[in-house]
């Protein structure tokens, strides 16, 4: 029969809409569709007319497939707020946005994904290692205030005052320097610096020990002195 003929080339042709990126319900309904239209093709008692509705019935659940809509919007802002790190890479803290490049590349493969939840949990990676990423301290302060203390005169301080300042600049220079501190660190050491640079004690002048001679060369004011006293009275 030729209809039938016709029914079984279109039976080969719905089996490649399976595994289509369709919804699961219309896909139910095709292979639903599939094994009534098969059931009649495998009948040779089977009427035209039993042939003709196989078909059309068959026909329409092909087109009444519903494509799935991927949504990529969270994955694409995703992308685009790690770009802007990756385009001011050097102000952020290197350990912190290790391995942000490649995992942005994933992400952009994956806007040609198949399956939502593959689109989803490449968002959620990269959001994870976006908001990793952590800008560097701002040490402008702190070097400022380094600068300034190489630059005082500490000849007038005590020895133990300018050994604790050679200890704290020693410090703040290290954290000066290292890309890795945090803002809360280096806000630290500049209140320790500048807490050590006030507590600068000045050396006091020791008055020397009157001698035998300072004193009598005191002593004849006072005798005279005396004398005055005298006279007066």
């Amino acid at each position: 029969m030729k209809r039938k003929a016709e029914l079984e080339a279109l039976i080969e042709s719905a089996n490649g809409y399976l595994d289509g990126d369709c919804t699961a319900e219309s896909i139910a309904a095709l292979q639903d569709a599939i094994t009534n239209a098969q059931a009649v093709a495998d009948n040779d008692d089977a009427t035209t007319s039993e042939v003709t509705d196989a078909i059309t019935d068959l026909a329409n659940a092909i087109a009444d497939l519903e494509q799935i809509t991927l949504d990529t919007s969270a994955l694409e802002h995703e992308i685009e707020l790690a770009e802007a790190i990756l385009a001011n890479i050097d102000d952020y803290v290197p350990s912190t946005v290790e391995g942000l490049q490649e995992k942005t590349g994933a992400a952009r493969a994956a806007l040609e994904a198949t399956t939502q939840e593959e689109i989803d949990a490449t968002a959620e990676i990269l959001r994870e290692a976006r908001l990793n990423a952590r800008t560097k301290a701002d040490v402008s302060a702190l070097q400022a205030l380094i600068a300034q203390v190489n630059s005082l005169d500490l000849s007038g301080y005590t020895d133990s005052s300018k050994l604790t300042l050679d200890r704290a600049l020693i410090a703040a220079k290290r954290v000066a320097a290292d890309e890795e501190a945090a803002q809360d660190e280096v806000n630290l050491m500049l209140e320790q610096l500048q807490g050590t640079v006030n507590a600068l004690e000045p050396v006091q002048e020791s008055r020397a020990p009157q001698t035998d001679a300072d004193k009598e060369s005191t002593a004849p004011a006072n005798d005279d002195a005396e004398a005055r006293g005298a006279d007066s009275g």
